[in-house]
């Protein structure tokens, strides 16, 4: 279910799980009968002002009276549509009518995909010559930009013995593109993802770097970041608006392949591992990447620099 269903489906499943068999919404009616329009006019602007993401509308259509109550069509925005009821006076909405055994079965659905996401953290990384390590972050979610600043070293060390690759986590509609902290994050998450595609990955942990250090949560200096790291700021402009909505379906595609939503999700050779959130430890992420070479090389052997104890930040993620 994409993110615009979420909230629906949120209000639903409490509901639920306190034994109601119809989830009931209580919203602001007149006390004799509604008209369908007037139910329609009502319920449309009580969704979309209380249940919707921003920029996404939803709308009613097919109104009709059916056992005392008014049915209607609820229109989601993103290709979604469900069946729902109201009071004929417009006091309360159903959002969905449901069956109980099937919202239990999807809830264990969800329980066991969580275990399942839990046993392949803890799953043994395999062996190869040249491991592949996978790092997937949103531009403005400070754990993500905790884990770059902590991988920089290790990627400096080891590029030409690893595969490293970077991918942001968005999601998308057609042509909009959504990214957790916002409009500003969905643009600068292009800008990033246009530097590495047309710069390479030296440059993109450049930019990167001085951003996270020095823009603030807005990338509000990216200008400078680019001039800082050698780069156009006009050429990555063009790319972002020629190129960055299809740099971001991609990356979406590849997230998505791979079940990673939090910032920072780390796959090392195809297994997910929690050592990504030991930020500040550059030796526990190099450690942990060096395990898995079938021979390790030379490098592997020189200790990187970490945050002591005291300093290092142990867990967090920005959650799609």
């Amino acid at each position: 279910m994409k993110k615009t269903g979420r909230l629906l489906f949120m209000a639903l499943a409490v509901v639920v799980l306190t034994g109601c068999s119809r989830p009931l919404i209580p919203i602001k009616g007149n006390s004799s009968q509604m008209s369908s329009d007037q139910i329609k006019t009502n319920l449309e602007t009580f969704i979309n002002e209380n249940l919707m993401q921003p920029g996404i509308k939803a709308e009613i259509k097919d109104v009709v009276m059916e056992n005392g109550l008014y049915k209607m069509t609820v229109s989601l925005g993103v290709g979604q549509e469900i069946t729902s009821y109201a009071t004929k006076d417009g006091k309360i909405f159903f959002p969905e009518s449901m069956n109980i055994e099937d919202v239990k079965k999807k809830i264990q659905e969800m329980k066991d995909q969580q275990k399942n996401a839990t046993e392949k953290i803890k799953a043994e990384i395999p062996k190869n010559n040249k491991p592949t390590v996978d790092l997937y972050v949103m531009s403005f979610c400070p754990f993500g930009n905790k884990a770059e600043d902590t991988m920089k070293s290790v990627y400096n060390l080891l590029k030409n013995k690893v595969n490293f690759n970077f991918y942001y986590i968005v999601n998308t509609d057609g042509d909009t593109i959504q990214s957790l902290h916002g409009e500003k994050e969905v643009v600068q998450n292009e800008r990033e993802a246009c530097v590495l595609k047309n710069y390479g990955k030296d440059k993109w942990f450049s930019f990167v770097s001085y951003v996270n250090t020095n823009c603030g949560s807005d990338g509000a200096c990216w200008e400078t970041a680019a001039k800082n790291s050698g780069l156009s700021a006009t050429s990555i402009s063009v790319c972002v608006a020629s190129q960055g909505v299809n740099l971001m379906k991609e990356n979406e595609k590849v997230a998505l392949s791979a079940n990673a939503s939090g910032s920072p999700t780390m796959f090392i050779n195809g297994v997910s591992t929690d050592v990504i959130y030991k930020y500040g430890d550059s030796e526990g992420y190099k450690q942990k990447i060096c395990e898995a070479f079938t021979k390790a090389p030379a490098e592997c052997a020189k200790v990187l620099t970490s945050q002591t104890s005291a300093t290092a930040t142990q867990g967090g993620s920005c959650a799609n």
